[in-house]
C-alpha cells in the first residue's frame, strides 16, 4: 500500500465491503474510489462476504457493524477463527452508527484493527486506513484471540505474568536486554 516515496498508494489496494444496506455501499464505495481505490467487492450480507473470503485475498476489510441476522463483529470473528483462510490476518475495519465502549470492545476482542463511526467521515476513514498501513503490528494467535496485537506500548510485563508476546516485542521491551549507547556506537563506529 505504501509507494517508495511514502505517499499513501492506494490504486492497488483490494477491498472488501460488506454493509446490508445498497445506498451505504455505494456510498463506501464512492469514497474509497476518491482515495483512488478502484478494486472493491461488495457483499450485502456476511453469507455472501464469507464464500468470496474463501476465494479472494483483500488488502482491507470493511464490514458494517449492524446487519440483520449477523453483525460484523461476528463475521469479524468468523474470519479471525479460520486460520486457514487467505484473509485470516488481512486489516477489519468495523462501521457502525453506535459504538458505545461495550461494542468497542466487543469488535476489539473479536479481531477488528479499529471501529470507525457511520456517518463516515472520509477524512477519519483514510486516517485510519493510512495508520493501519504505517503501522504494521504483530498478530496474535491464543486460545481466545485471534487478531492484531492490542497493545500499543511495548512496556515490561508486570512482576509474575507470563510472556505471550511475540519474541521481538518481549525483547524490545525487556531493560536488561536493551543496549548501552556505547554498544549501539561500537557497531557503526
Amino acid at each position: 500500500m505504501l509507494h517508495s516515496t511514502s505517499r499513501l498508494d492506494l490504486r492497488k489496494t483490494k477491498v472488501l465491503l460488506v454493509d446490508d444496506n445498497p445506498q451505504s455501499l455505494e456510498l463506501m464505495t464512492q469514497i474509497l474510489l476518491g482515495f483512488r481505490v478502484d478494486k472493491t467487492s461488495g457483499c450485502r450480507s456476511p453469507e455472501e462476504a464469507r464464500e468470496l473470503l474463501t476465494s479472494a485475498i483483500f488488502d482491507l476489510i470493511i464490514i458494517d457493524g449492524e446487519m440483520p441476522n449477523e453483525d460484523g463483529i461476528s463475521l469479524t470473528r468468523h474470519i479471525r477463527g479460520e486460520p486457514n483462510l487467505p484473509n485470516f490476518t488481512a486489516p477489519i475495519i468495523v462501521v457502525s452508527g453506535h459504538t458505545p465502549a461495550e461494542k468497542v470492545i466487543r469488535a476489539r476482542d473479536a479481531g477488528a484493527n479499529m471501529i470507525v463511526k457511520k456517518p463516515i467521515a472520509p477524512a477519519v476513514l483514510l486516517s485510519r486506513i493510512e495508520w493501519l498501513a504505517r503501522n504494521s503490528r504483530e498478530f496474535v494467535t491464543t486460545s481466545n484471540y485471534c487478531g492484531p496485537d492490542r497493545r500499543f506500548q511495548h512496556l515490561p510485563l508486570p512482576e509474575g505474568l507470563p510472556e505471550r508476546r511475540a519474541d521481538t516485542i518481549a525483547l524490545t521491551a525487556n531493560p536488561e536486554r536493551a543496549m548501552s549507547q556505547d554498544d549501539v556506537d561500537a557497531l557503526f563506529g
